[in-house]
């Protein structure tokens, strides 16, 4: 699995959500995903319904980890907890949201 698989994945679970029913996450998100080329940056915002590439000046929640880690939280190989507990993953701003990432990936 690659970083674009994964920002399709998400894409695709966001464009699946019903802008007018009920939403177990609502909230932006920034990513700083480290590279081995240096930073991509992604904002998942679930009160717009959208997925960018870029930043926002106003996120809900702001995650940092690697592409790697990225992936294998999205394949279900990493927990999210895990990752934070072994400093894989870094996380800034409302922690009630941030504890709902693994919906978000």
């Amino acid at each position: 699995m690659s970083l674009e698989t994964v920002i399709e994945k998400v894409k695709a679970r966001v464009a699946a959500v019903d802008p007018n029913g009920p939403r177990k996450v609502l909230g932006v998100f920034q990513f700083h995903i480290k590279t081995a080329s240096g930073v991509e940056q992604y904002v998942i915002d679930l009160k717009q319904l959208k997925v960018e590439k870029g930043t926002t000046t106003t996120p809900d929640v702001t995650v940092t980890l690697s592409v790697d880690d990225l992936i294998a939280v999205s394949a279900r190989t990493l927990t999210v907890g895990d990752a934070l507990t072994q400093g894989k993953l870094e996380i800034q701003g409302d922690a009630a949201l941030a504890a709902k990432l693994a919906e978000v990936i």
